[in-house]
């Protein structure tokens, strides 16, 4: 049954660089991982390696920024029957985006280049989230309802690195209700402008 299969990463970036960076350091320390440079071959790669987790890029070709083909991918990847969880990537740290991606349906987002312990720990959560889902249970969709499920089945053991997770996931929940607005996401965290600056930066948004 699939669910006995190992989990899998994939990956789609059109740099080589990108996934070959990521090949040595997932491989290793969290999930075999297949790499594909091209949009198109998405569906094909879907169907055959049936991956837990897809790290998928949003943008394709030089000078594209705007994310607008990875968001396109995300929701026709969202729309297949036992969709892989979606961790977005993007080199251009733009909230936004971020909050689009999260709004259809990615589990969390990182910006390149990476922090290799938080890529390490995102891609971990992703597929923890993949198995609790192929076993059927009831979990949140995104990042941030991950964080509050968390905080609420694990109350005070959660280890500190948990904790900045939630932190984080507020502040993107925040931003969402906000719809990238930073003055009316600070006002609901209770935060000045320049607090919540120090937390998009310290959290890498």
């Amino acid at each position: 049954m699939p669910e006995t299969l190992p989990p899998s990463i994939l990956l789609l970036d059109d740099d080589a660089d990108v996934g070959l960076a990521a090949q040595l350091l997932l491989q290793r320390r969290v999930a075999p991982i297949s790499c594909l440079r091209r949009p198109a071959e998405l569906p094909a790669a879907l169907d055959r390696l049936k991956p837990a987790l897809l790290l998928l890029d949003l943008n394709f070709g030089p000078g594209r920024t705007d994310g607008a083909q990875g968001l396109r991918l995300l929701e026709e990847v969202q729309a297949r029957p036992h969709a892989p969880v979606v961790v977005v990537m993007t080199a251009y740290a733009d909230i936004d985006l971020a909050v689009q991606a999260l709004r259809r349906g990615a589990f969390d987002f990182v910006t390149k280049p990476w922090d290799n312990v938080r890529l390490i720990a995102t891609c971990r959560e992703a597929l923890e989230r993949a198995h609790a889902s192929a076993a059927g249970g009831d979990r949140p969709a995104n990042a941030v309802g991950a964080a509050t499920a968390a905080n609420a089945t694990n109350g005070a053991n959660e280890p500190s690195r948990s904790l900045a997770a939630q932190e984080r996931a507020a502040v993107l929940a925040a931003m969402a209700e906000a719809q990238g607005n930073l003055s009316a996401a600070a006002r609901q965290l209770g935060l000045s402008r320049a607090a919540l600056y120090r937390r998009l930066d310290k959290h890498g948004l």
